[in-house]
């Protein structure tokens, strides 16, 4: 039924996966705990080489203190931990790694034969680690090797317990009571947490096994395998010489996420009859002789002798918890205490700018709004001041700076201007606010482009600045009344003051960019011209489709719209902080109403202002439309565009409104099912590490494309470049298809390239 059979249709069949849960570090691997770095695949990189690599890296941010304590105490001794040590031993610097088992542990307890990929191929890594294509054998062979060639402050069987703050430096202690003293943490543990389960009956029966060591332990036996991965396809490949049957269970619709060199073996033993591959198929109950499986179509029962669960492994989060860092998206208190103080902002902002022109209970609302975000602001400051966070960067200092300058600027203006009849340099709050919205898209764009170096990040970045200071800002509040105060807009009744500007009312300009719905004034008007209705018209329904059918909805969304301007530079620190799971992906529909009772308004409030010409009755339909009008300015353009959008920026991302609300947005997903954009994937490349996913803010499933090679056709993809410039193994790129096949965009958006 309508209008979920709609919503189907915008979505077709886009996948929609979650972001798994990783501790939370910056770019320089370091922690929320002041010098302690996370290095290895708890970055959320499953590559040796990408592993081995940050241990070498790592010491480029490493802060060294004089003082007679080590200089890192390294924990584990993978390909990450070994590179850290042979780095620090190459550097001088006093370390020790400490390993809860053997060296190389997780590798010990790969399946015997298991094949070793050295993704990517043409990456050069500086570590001694040296990571080749080989088997589990081959590997460890060449690892202790090179510890017995070379060896590394090591010590086995140190599991460490606790990691205890010390104000400049740290104690790490162990289980068997010893104590280590140093200026910084390495953790190199990998993601050795507990294996994800299926919370189903039967379970904890003896023949269920999470881990495959020997493949021979299948001999004869009937094996059931569940998972979809690269150790799942593996684990049944190697079974399948050995075992009387192996059955590999998958609740997707294909297996696509492994590598291709397997996907190619188990197409084959698929095809030999050696594996049977259960599709869209998940278990039910386990019982010491058999498996029970349902599908979409029916239930079936499997002989198994043994069951392999092989759906991945959790972070060890609650390790990382009891030592203190923090994991991603998780919220202290000092997040909700500031995103209160954001919210309430924005209540000042929104409310305290309209109270110059809309009722007067704008303005004690905004008062109170301006008085909240102060005690929380002060609240926030001193959490962060007694939390123990680490020392502030340059950039950091200097974003802080600026946004509490914005904050008492415009508390300023609104509180002088309400209260004191006081405006600064003669204009009203809403002035202030959008030179003040214009300045942070500034600074916040000339950051983005000294950070994200790309020239498709450069060119649109600057695109965004322009649009927004020239357009948005200069343009009708200091250009157009300046020209037409001298006279150089025309007579009174010339075309410009009539059609374009009737009244003097330069705020149309606004419309030039900011078309309806997004700005309900282009079109909705009780005094429209005959400009505004063609233009206000072919914008949105004529130049917009063609910016979408060939470039994708971001030719707008992510290169002109001023929400779009303050999410791609405010918002760019913020972007994996988007929420993914069933009900964003419910919410994000929310602005397909939105965009239905806007259409009806404006239908309404046209057909009445033309109608009236004709028959003064239909100025009814005027009225009705006048009377719901207020409550959508309230509700959606204060309170979903300003207060919700802005206020929840640092919480959930800066496309909050973008994603879930937007009623252009939402006209523009119609277009996007027509468009000819798309981001492509090069399938095999794919190491399903989520980055794309996690970086996505408008909360697509890159990823869920990528590991299928399926050409990324999401609707609400806006352009960002985020999931092409931060894919470890360029996977993605932007193009488009035509006549002749894929054509791949002029403007390169990977890094490095």
């Amino acid at each position: 039924m309508w209008p979920s059979s709609y919503f189907q249709w915008l979505t077709k069949s886009a996948p929609t996966g979650v972001v798994e849960v990783y501790p939370e570090i910056s770019d320089s691997y370091e922690t929320n705990l002041p010098n302690v770095f996370i290095i290895g695949d708890l970055t959320g990189v499953p590559l040796l080489k990408f592993a081995a690599e940050s241990g070498v890296n790592v010491w480029k941010h490493i802060r060294v203190n004089k003082t007679d304590y080590l200089d890192a105490v390294i924990i584990g001794s993978g390909p990450a931990g070994l590179s850290c040590a042979y780095e620090a031993k190459r550097l001088g610097k006093k370390y020790v790694v400490l390993e809860a088992n053997l060296p190389f542990q997780t590798i010990q307890s790969y399946p015997k034969q298991k094949p070793i990929f050295s993704e990517p191929k043409n990456f050069n890594s500086q570590s001694k680690v040296v990571i080749q294509d080989s088997i589990k054998e081959e590997l460890l062979e060449s690892l202790n090797a090179l510890l017995q060639k070379e060896p590394v402050a090591l010590h086995t069987r140190k599991r460490v317990s606790s990691i205890q703050s010390n104000g400049s430096f740290y104690t790490v202690h162990t289980e068997s009571g010893d104590s280590y003293y140093t200026n910084s943490v390495v953790i190199a543990i990998g993601k050795s947490g507990d294996p994800k389960r299926l919370e189903v009956k039967g379970e904890t029966n003896p023949n269920v096994f999470y881990r495959l060591f020997d493949p021979y332990d299948s001999k004869d036996k009937s094996i059931v395998i569940v998972g979809g991965g690269d150790s799942a396809v593996e684990a049944a490949i190697a079974c399948s010489d050995f075992a009387n049957e192996v059955s590999l269970i998958h609740r997707g619709k294909e297996v696509s996420r492994p590598k291709e060199e397997n996907q190619i073996l188990l197409e084959k033993k698929v095809k030999e009859g050696k594996i049977k591959l259960l599709l869209e198929s998940q278990v039910t109950e386990i019982t010491e002789q058999n498996v029970f499986v349902k599908s979409s179509v029916s239930s079936s029962k499997h002989k198994a002798d043994l069951v392999y669960i092989l759906i991945g492994n959790l972070a060890p989060i609650p390790f990382l918890k009891k030592i203190g860092i923090k994991i991603q998206n998780e919220k202290s208190l000092s997040d909700w205490v500031g995103f209160f103080s954001l919210f309430s902002f924005a209540g000042l902002a929104y409310l305290g700018k309209a109270s110059f022109y809309g009722p007067g209970w704008f303005s004690p609302l905004a008062t109170g709004f301006a008085g909240l975000s102060i005690l929380g602001l002060i609240l926030f400051c001193y959490l962060k001041l007694t939390g123990g966070t680490r020392p502030l960067q340059p950039w950091i200092l200097i974003r802080n700076t600026y946004l509490l300058w914005l904050f008492f600027y415009f508390l300023f203006v609104y509180i002088s201007a309400t209260y004191f009849g006081y405006t600064l340099f003669g204009k009203y709050p809403s002035f202030h606010y959008t030179m003040l919205y214009s300045l942070t898209i500034l600074v916040f764009g000339i950051r983005r482009i000294l950070v994200r170096k790309t020239n498709y990040i450069l060119y649109q970045t600057l695109c965004l600045i322009f649009v927004q200071v020239f357009f948005l800002f200069l343009l009708p509040e200091l250009i157009l009344p300046e020209l037409g105060g001298l006279g150089y807009l025309g007579s009174p009744d010339g075309f410009l003051r009539t059609q374009v500007f009737p009244n003097d009312a330069y705020w149309k300009a606004y419309g030039f960019i900011l078309a309806w719905p997004l700005s309900m004034g282009v079109l909705y008007d009780g005094g429209i011209t005959n400009f505004w209705l063609g233009y206000g018209v072919l914008f949105s329904f004529g130049l917009i489709p063609f910016l979408v059918y060939r470039y994708g909805k971001g030719a707008y969304c992510g290169w002109i719209c001023s929400c779009g301007g303050l999410a791609e530079t405010l918002g760019d620190e913020h972007r994996q902080k988007m929420p993914h799971g069933k009900w964003a992906y419910r919410l994000e529909h929310s602005g397909q109403y939105i965009l239905f009772i806007a259409f009806l308004l404006t239908a309404l409030k046209l057909f009445g202002v033309y109608g009236k010409r004709i028959n003064p009755g239909l100025e009814a339909t005027e009225f009705i439309a006048d009377s719901v009008k207020w409550i959508y300015d309230l509700f959606v353009d204060i309170g979903l565009a300003g207060v919700v959008g802005v206020g929840f920026y640092f919480l959930f991302s800066g496309r909050i409104w973008c994603r879930m609300f937007c009623p252009l947005a939402s006209l523009m997903h119609i277009y996007a099912k027509f468009s000819r954009f798309r981001i492509f994937s090069e399938k095999k490349k794919c190491i399903s590490c989520n980055i794309c996913t996690k970086n996505c803010h408008q909360g697509i499933d890159v990823m869920g494309y990528a590991s299928r090679g399926i050409p990324l056709d999401s609707v609400q993809c806006v352009r960002c470049s985020a999931c092409v410039s931060l894919c470890p193994t360029d996977v993605l790129e932007f193009g488009r298809f035509v006549s002749s096949g894929i054509q791949y965009d002029s403007i390169q958006a990977k890094l490095g390239k």
